[in-house]
């Protein structure tokens, strides 16, 4: 079992976090908005969001589609 994130997997985790911040405000979301339409704990969005929490797929899923994207655009890192 992994037990340490090396640097890229920090550097991945902050890149889709802040992917998700800049969707979430582009829609007008407060954090607590996207927790209730993401069916999250707005504590999770905000570790998501600062890369203090690797995520899984579903959950990536479900925060894709509470701001009414595709999921593979949270990893749109250039946009």
């Amino acid at each position: 079992m992994l037990k340490e994130y090396t640097k890229e997997d920090m550097e991945v985790m902050g890149v889709v976090g802040k992917k998700i911040r800049q969707l979430r405000k582009e829609s007008g979301m407060s954090q607590f908005q996207l927790s209730i339409e993401a069916d999250l704990t707005k504590n999770q969005i905000g570790r998501i969001e600062r890369a203090e929490r690797n995520t899984s797929l579903v959950t990536l899923n479900r925060i894709a589609k509470a701001l009414k994207v595709q999921l593979h655009e949270l990893f749109l890192f250039g946009e």
